[in-house]
């Protein structure tokens, strides 16, 4: 891997170089010795941030983008999204990932967590593409069909196609998966250190079903059945919208990780008053997600951070609530702690996953604050460069194959619709 040098760039609203060798960001400052073989990038007229970790999403559902909207979740699901999954394919899921990982790399983000189906489909088209993927093996009912010799196959093949693939387990719901197979999915996450990752929470209807099933809330619920100590600072808690106190004591205590998606909340009517203060105040680990394209229609993580800012002001009322630089630390390097992965800052001694974005964009024209024009007026088409793990994977935002992949996507969506 050769390594990359970037230019007088604009860092902390500071011109300086940025040299990154090793998949690690080795020096930053004007006076920085330029390795011999190094790539030069110009970085004049560009500022540097640390890329986007989106934590909760479903990759391949780009191509049911669109389809059934203005329903309420549950018709949502079982009108138009599960029928139409019915349809896919191994070959459609690589196209609907790579299609995906092309949207992820033009607006920013290098690390997605993700839970669909047909992995090693999802895992060769996430690898040829060059960023980071956690892949979840989607488990409904008792999980039965989840074994050791499953997994390990599975795990062979999602990570063995790139050492930036890891897989995980992700039981759908409280709602879509039994008791029997909430634990199930929790033991083998134990035993093999994964990320447990679940939708929890989403709507008032889970919780209030979850009540009248279990006598208990859905954060209890995995409290009560030993889920939360299994999976001790492995679990992901998609969605986490309807928090009681209690619940928020459960998370903070077992190390859980809330990821928020407001785009898809909204779109779908399932609620916008997720309970940032309150996490982060005792201690949980927020992060921020866009959800399925299905459900928030797009995957720019750049939209996704405004419209969780903007919610969390209006709803209280104060605009100093989640400012740019804790807003960056939630998209960025709260979602690669909940991964493992020592990025998320653009520091000496850091994993090199970062991007340029343009300063000429009309968002930044003029600007005075660089974070402030990304977060407020910025979208996904101002970014210029991205680098992930030290490997250059778009500048001057071209990315390679981009042509055929529109082609192939535009392909498979068509045989999906009812």
């Amino acid at each position: 891997m050769e390594p990359i040098l970037i230019e007088n760039v604009l860092l902390n609203e500071k011109s300086t170089n940025i040299l990154i060798e090793n998949s690690m960001i080795t020096g930053i400052g004007t006076q920085i010795p330029m390795p011999v073989n190094a790539i030069r990038i110009d970085g004049r007229g560009k500022a540097a941030f640390p890329s986007f970790a989106n934590m909760h999403t479903h990759a391949a559902m780009t191509l049911l983008k669109g389809l059934g909207s203005d329903l309420p979740l549950q018709q949502w699901l079982n009108d138009s999204i599960w029928p139409a999954e019915k349809h896919l394919d191994g070959e459609a899921v690589y196209w609907g990932a790579k299609l995906a990982c092309l949207e992820m790399i033009k607006s920013g983000t290098t690390l997605f967590n993700d839970m669909y189906f047909h992995l090693p489909n999802a895992a060769k088209a996430v690898a040829e593409m060059g960023i980071r993927g956690i892949l979840g093996i989607n488990v409904f009912g008792d999980g039965d069909e989840l074994t050791d010799d499953s997994f390990r196959q599975l795990r062979d093949q999602v990570e063995g196609a790139s050492d930036l693939l890891k897989i995980s387990i992700a039981p759908h719901s409280v709602y879509t998966v039994s008791e029997k197979g909430l634990v199930h999915c929790a033991e083998m996450s134990h035993r093999y250190g994964t990320i447990y990752q679940i939708h929890m929470s989403e709507t008032e209807k889970e919780v209030q079903d979850c009540l009248a099933t279990h006598n208990c809330r859905p954060y209890e619920l995995l409290e009560r059945t030993g889920v939360l100590e299994l999976t001790e600072g492995r679990l992901v808690g998609a969605h986490s919208l309807y928090l009681s106190r209690e619940e928020i004591a459960l998370m903070a205590r077992h190390h859980v990780t809330a990821t928020h998606n407001p785009a898809s909340n909204l779109k779908l009517g399932s609620g916008y008053r997720f309970l940032y203060s309150e996490l982060r105040e005792a201690g949980v680990n927020v992060t921020l997600g866009t959800d399925g394209s299905a459900s928030s229609n797009n995957l720019d993580m750049i939209e996704a951070a405004r419209l969780m800012s903007y919610l969390q002001k209006g709803v209280r009322q104060d605009p100093t609530v989640l400012p740019t630089t804790e807003l960056m630390k939630v998209v960025s390097e709260n979602g690669f702690k909940a991964a493992g992965i020592n990025a998320g800052r653009i520091e000496t001694g850091k994993v090199a996953d970062l991007i340029l974005v343009d300063l000429e964009n009309l968002a930044f024209v003029p600007m005075h604050d660089t974070l402030s024009g990304l977060f407020y007026a910025a979208h996904g088409d101002a970014v210029d460069t991205v680098i992930c793990n030290g490997r250059i994977v778009m500048h001057n935002r071209h990315v390679e194959g981009e042509e055929e992949i529109r082609t192939q996507a535009f392909q498979h969506a068509r045989k999906l619709r009812p």
